[in-house]
């Protein structure tokens, strides 16, 4: 009995190994691209959760949801709230929501916006409304990424909140 390799049995190695190579590392440049975009996707989700949250607790204790004031109109992207202690504006702008206390002064804000960095999220609201008086407001939101070419759209979510005590009845 001999001991070592045969040439075969290494030219067999050499060309082989190459492709064993190959194929797993286009499998760890997947898992290795994927596992950091879903970690940003779920960490951006559970921001857009939050902001989600806040607008719940504004539209339990809405009075009104306004058309428009202080200049502001309701829209997909603008989101208007009255509570007692006066009128909350939600907008989505460059990737980030913001949630400004509104006043009737020509300032425009009445203290510190409260801002969300999603840039990925795309965010509407819709009011729904009966004889023209706001009751509930539409929610619906997603992540929207690009990836090898392609724009994918991941973790959708379509809320309805009624207000005040319309909304506390219902639950």
């Amino acid at each position: 009995m001999r001991k070592g390799f045969s040439l075969v049995e290494l030219l067999v190695v050499v060309v082989v190994l190459p492709f064993v190579f190959l194929l797993f590392d286009g499998l760890f440049k997947t898992i290795a691209g994927e596992i950091p975009m879903s970690v940003r996707l779920i960490n951006e989700n559970t921001t857009l959760l939050s902001m989600l949250r806040q607008i719940q607790q504004d539209v339990d204790q809405a009075k009104n949801l306004p058309k428009s004031f202080a200049g502001q109109t309701a829209s997909d992207h603008v989101l208007l709230i009255e509570l007692s202690e006066g009128v909350i504006c939600y907008q989505m702008r460059d990737g980030r929501a913001f949630r400004d206390k509104l006043t009737d002064v020509p300032q425009n804000t009445a203290g510190e916006p409260r801002i969300w960095s999603m840039p990925h999220a795309k965010v509407q609201w819709k009011v729904l409304e009966r004889n023209g008086q706001g009751y509930a407001v539409e929610t619906n939101t997603h992540l929207e990424y690009g990836r090898r070419g392609q724009w994918k759209q991941k973790m959708a979510h379509s809320h309805l909140y009624f207000t005040g005590a319309l909304g506390k009845e219902l639950r």
